[in-house]
């Protein structure tokens, strides 16, 4: 096989936030806040050092990638959270990476807003959860089969231990997932208050991968 999957590694967390910046662009309201400027040089480190300390402090993140074998290049990353009977603090966005005060609070607003179905699910499933929070390919290498090695590495992971998998998708990634056995939910869309109504919000799939094997613990 011409790609290898593997765990990420510290020194990964540059390419990986390069590959999440380069296929997401500006056409994705929630990257375009949470990580302000990050197509250029100075965002993309201060969002690395973000998914760096991420990595380093939280036990429940599993960061994946795919390696072309033939040019060792990461060519697709993600990142698998792993809940077994336990329910995440519910942490809001803190730090100095925004331009003002009123920047930081909307970016704010925007990720409790995204989180407003997997939160629920979480507390649904009693702390009993996959949540796959983050897929992203490398333009040149999409639609050869990557982003799928990085979705079953979690089904099969969840169906071995008995854990429902969500997905907040994107319309191009439904059709990946549904045929990994997530199931259509609904279509969400962030909510602002008033004095932000004209920025433009998330719309995002929220699917479902049912538990296959009854937990017996």
């Amino acid at each position: 096989m011409p790609f290898h999957l593997l765990p990420s590694s510290d020194t990964d967390m540059s390419r990986t936030f390069e590959i999440i910046s380069t296929t997401f662009g500006n056409q994705h309201p929630y990257i375009e806040a949470v990580y302000p400027a990050h197509s250029t040089p100075e965002g993309r480190k201060r969002s690395t050092e973000r998914l760096l300390a991420v990595k380093n402090t939280d036990p429940c993140c599993n960061f994946l990638k795919v390696v072309d074998t033939a040019s060792g290049k990461i060519v697709a990353v993600a990142k698998w959270n792993i809940y077994d009977d336990h329910i995440p603090e519910e942490a809001d966005l803190d730090g100095d990476w925004w331009e003002n005060e009123e920047e930081k609070e909307f970016a704010r607003v925007m990720y409790r807003e995204y989180l407003v179905p997997r939160r629920r699910a979480i507390g649904e499933l009693k702390g009993n959860v996959m949540c796959l929070d983050l897929l992203t390919v490398d333009p040149e290498y999409q639609r050869r089969g990557v982003g799928r090695m990085l979705v079953q590495w979690g089904t099969l992971l969840a169906d071995d231990i008995g854990l429902t998998a969500v997905v907040e998708s994107t319309d191009p990634g439904r059709g990946l997932y549904e045929s990994e056995g997530f199931v259509y939910v609904d279509t969400f869309e962030t909510k602002f208050p008033e004095k932000w109504e004209g920025r433009r919000k998330q719309k995002f799939h929220w699917m479902v991968r049912p538990c296959k094997v009854g937990r017996t613990d």
